[in-house]
Parts: C-alpha cells; sequence; structure tokens
C-alpha cells in the first residue's frame, strides 16, 4: 500500500480559504510541506516523504513531538492522503488517525477515519483507496467536523477532550510504501459557511440547470465550471440569490462539471460536491440503407435495410430509392412489424417511391429503426448501388427534408458463375441462349454437363433466370456480330 499525498488544485483552494479566514490571533501550530524529513525513516522524493516496508514486513515511522495541543483551543487539521494500494497503512495525526487495511487481513490495526475521545479513538467514517483531502474542524466545545475532499462527511460531538500535550505523527506501512506532502495544523476554525448539500444539475432547455440546499448563514453563492472532473474550475456566476442557476453557456456534445460555494460575511465555504450534465451532439437525422452481403453471384437474392437512425418520434416517412436495373432486378420488399407501407411506385428505370406510417404512437421511431425490407435479385456482373435519393419525414408537430448528405447509399459485388458461356466457346452468342431454351425446365443434372454449363445461375434449374442472365450477357458482348 501506498500513502501519497499530491498538492493539486483542490488542496491549494481549500488551504487558502482556511488561511485567509484566520483572525489576527490565528496561530500555524504545523505548516509542513516536507521539504525536509521529519520522521526518523524514510526519505524526502521530489517534495514529498517516502516510506516502504518489504513483502510481508511493517515499517513505524515517527515524527517526535509533532505539535502542542491545548485543549481550550479549536483546531483546523489537514491532509491529503494517497492510498495507492489496497493492504495496509495509517496515518495518526495525534487527533486525527486514518487507517485502511485490506478486508481479508486481520489482527493489525482497525479501519476507518477515527478521532480522538478523550483517550479513545472513536470511529466516524470509513477509508477507501485512492487520492482524498481530508480536514477535521475539532472545537473546544467538543464538536467536530470532518471533510472529504471539501464536502461535510460527518459532525457531532465528542465525550470528553484529551488532555493539553504534545502529539508524535506515526505513520505505518505494511507490505507496501508510503509518501506524505504535507500536513498542515491551524488553531482557528473558520466561521466561513458550510458547503452548500445536495447539488443537482440537469439538462433543460439547452441549459445546465443546477439547484441545491440552503447553507445556514449563507448570504449568496459561487458556481463554478470545467470540463474535466478534477478541474480547473472557473467561477461563472457569483453573488447568486436564490438556491438555483442555469447556465446557458453551454456547448452540444460537451460534458460540464460543477460545484457552489456559500458566501457570508466570515468567508467563503469549501467547493460542494462535483455534479456533471452532459450534453448531447445535435442528432442530425438519416435514411440509409443497409445490405447486410458484400458478395453475391448472378442469380442470387438479397435484401437492403431502410433505416432511419438518430430522429425522435417521427411517425411517418416519404422517400425515394435507385437502383441499377442493369444489374437487379426489384422483386418487392417485406414490412416490418409496426410500420406499414401504404404507397409503393416503381418505373423502368430503377426509382422507387415508399410511403410509410407507423401502426400507433409505440411505434414512434426514436433509435436507429428499420422502417422496410426492399428484396432484390441479382442478373448481371458488377457493383450494384442501391441509392437514397431524398426523403422526408415527420413527427407530430412538422415535417421536413433530410439533407441530401443524409440519405445513403449502399453497394454489393455482384460476381459472374465460376464458368463463362454455356457452350463454353468464350463468349456469349445466341447459341448460348439457344441450347438453355433446348435445357429449359430441366434439373442441371439432366443436362450435357461434359460440354455444356446450362445452369448459369447455379440454382440447380434451368429457367428464366439462366436465359436472362445469358441475353443480359450477349447484349454485353462487344465482339458478337449484331452489336457492331
Amino acid at each position: 500500500m501506498k500513502i501519497k499525498v499530491v498538492l493539486g488544485l483542490m488542496s491549494m483552494l481549500l488551504i487558502s480559504t482556511i488561511l485567509s479566514l484566520q483572525t489576527a490571533s490565528a496561530k500555524d501550530v504545523l505548516i509542513n510541506e516536507m521539504n525536509s524529513n521529519p520522521f526518523d525513516k524514510g526519505s524526502i522524493v521530489s517534495g514529498e516523504w517516502k516510506d516502504s516496508a518489504p513483502s510481508g514486513s511493517t515499517s513505524t515511522s515517527t515524527w517526535k513531538t509533532a505539535w502542542n495541543y491545548d485543549n481550550t483551543r479549536d483546531y483546523d487539521i489537514s491532509t491529503e492522503y494517497y492510498i495507492a494500494g489496497d493492504y495496509a497503512a495509517q496515518l495518526d495525526l495525534g487527533i486525527l488517525k486514518i487507517a485502511h487495511i485490506r478486508d481479508d487481513v486481520t489482527n493489525w490495526i482497525a479501519k476507518g477515519v477515527f478521532i480522538k475521545d478523550g483517550t479513545t479513538w472513536k470511529k466516524i467514517a470509513t477509508t477507501t483507496t485512492n487520492k482524498h483531502i481530508w480536514r477535521l474542524a475539532y472545537k473546544a466545545d467538543k464538536t467536530y467536523t470532518l471533510y472529504k475532499d471539501g464536502i461535510v462527511l460527518q459532525s457531532g460531538t465528542v465525550n470528553e477532550l484529551p488532555k493539553s500535550q504534545s502529539f508524535n505523527i506515526e505513520n505505518i506501512v505494511n507490505n507496501s510504501s508510503v509518501l506524505l506532502n504535507y500536513v498542515r495544523i491551524t488553531d482557528n476554525i473558520s466561521n466561513a459557511p458550510l458547503a452548500p448539500t445536495n447539488v443537482t444539475a440537469v439538462a433543460k432547455d439547452n441549459s445546465a440547470l443546477l439547484s441545491w440546499d440552503n447553507s445556514d448563514t449563507a448570504t449568496s453563492y459561487t458556481v463554478s465550471r470545467s470540463v474535466y472532473q478534477d478541474g480547473p474550475f472557473e467561477e461563472v456566476a457569483k453573488n447568486i440569490k436564490e438556491l438555483t442557476y442555469s447556465d446557458a453557456s453551454v456547448t452540444a456534445g460537451n460534458t460540464y462539471y460543477y460545484n457552489v460555494k456559500a458566501v457570508s460575511e466570515s468567508g467563503v465555504s469549501v467547493a460542494s460536491n462535483t455534479v456533471s450534465v452532459m450534453f448531447e451532439a445535435p442528432r442530425i437525422p438519416v435514411l440509409d440503407v443497409v445490405i447486410a452481403p458484400e458478395k453475391v453471384t448472378i442469380g442470387d437474392t438479397f435484401t437492403a435495410d431502410i433505416a432511419l437512425k438518430n430522429v425522435q418520434n417521427i411517425y411517418a416517412e416519404d422517400f425515394t430509392i435507385n437502383y441499377d436495373p442493369k444489374l437487379v432486378e426489384y422483386v418487392g420488399y417485406d414490412e416490418v412489424t409496426g410500420y406499414k407501407v401504404y404507397n409503393e411506385n416503381k418505373d423502368a428505370i430503377g426509382n422507387l417511391r415508399f410511403i410509410i406510417a407507423s401502426k400507433g404512437k409505440e411505434f414512434a421511431i426514436k433509435n436507429d429503426t428499420v422502417i422496410v425490407k426492399l428484396k432484390f435479385k441479382a442478373i448481371a456482373a458488377g457493383s450494384a448501388k442501391v441509392d437514397a435519393l431524398k426523403a422526408r419525414i415527420a413527427d407530430t408537430d412538422k415535417e421536413f427534408d433530410l439533407e441530401v448528405q443524409n440519405v445513403l447509399e449502399d453497394t454489393v459485388l455482384i460476381e459472374k458463375p465460376r464458368f463463362l458461356d454455356v457452350d463454353r466457346s468464350g463468349q456469349y452468342t445466341l447459341l448460348d441462349l439457344s441450347l438453355d431454351a433446348y435445357y429449359f425446365g430441366m434439373a442441371s443434372t439432366e443436362t450435357n454437363r461434359d460440354i455444356h454449363d446450362a445452369d448459369q445461375t447455379e440454382d440447380s434449374q434451368i429457367n428464366d433466370d439462366d436465359l436472362i442472365y445469358i441475353v443480359n450477357q450477349i447484349i454485353k458482348n462487344t465482339e458478337y456480330t449484331p452489336n457492331k
């Protein structure tokens, strides 16, 4: 396990708040940035105190007579504590003790955050791994407040104050290493208001709407924002008198992080819990064409799914699809449950127009949805494109056209069979058509396969598909005399 304290932005905000709110009589009891080694073990590495214990061993390091406690005064104790591993470590600051141990390890140390109650330790919170800023306000009237990362974690009272005395600071580590960056103790408690609680944030009308609970002595509030969870945060609004704030200076596609501070004549609170709001990028409606197979063979049928994407509550669609009739034949369509084709128009040059509507509000299109399945048959070799040319869609308030770049297309590669023409002459002529006309209606096994490839579409039957394919190949044959 490692204990590491890193002086980051949050710790600077916390400490600067504490120091700026001290009265003239306030006293820095202990301010140590670990520029030199105060312990009887370990060493300073890159501005941090480090000690380690090899696997299976324990190291105890003591900072003797680190600070003097007077039980007639109030104290503010703060440190940043980093638990990198999950074995065992303990930092004892005299009045505040932070201890962590892996759950399956027993009889070593107690696990939790403890404060002194007379001569005994009182557990007031649990610990977790990772970096946290701990702060304890411990008062002579026996009240205390524990903060974790600037947020009030626990408040209460102790039965008895410890006797005035000098405290050592002790660190114990087992099976790992620890890092400590600073320890700060002052004998004055800020009268600044407590941080606002129950801070929430939601996206509404292209704004971030924040709300929070009242902090008793606050006269106003300050809201800060960041695009990173751990900051840095910048103030976006000050002197807020209400318990809500709306931030309209947001951009779609970003996530924003917020905290709130309470302000009074006595000072500024630490930051509240951090909340976040995500603003989705604009959803651009798309009519997509999706052909599942990348390749088909002449004679195969395939489906082109027509899908509407990136929309909300769409109930009706009017669109036009184009295909190449020289390469594919339009066979028909299959409806999708909940969406009915109320109109289908087709022409000889490969244009299809569909008007489709949902069958009830439960079939409002809110996600990527296939609304119809178009069926085609491959009739000639080549790259066949099924292209959405234009589309109009409607919700219950308005109708609008999709941008031309948002009506899409897909292609499929149509391959010819592994053989060439029927009589294997090397080019398609009327003789090939005549041979298949002779074999028409036969199974491929009934043809003379030693000299003829009559089953041009490889569907085990000699039928119109074969003859259509042969005619198309004849027309394409530039060496065929009637084509010259």
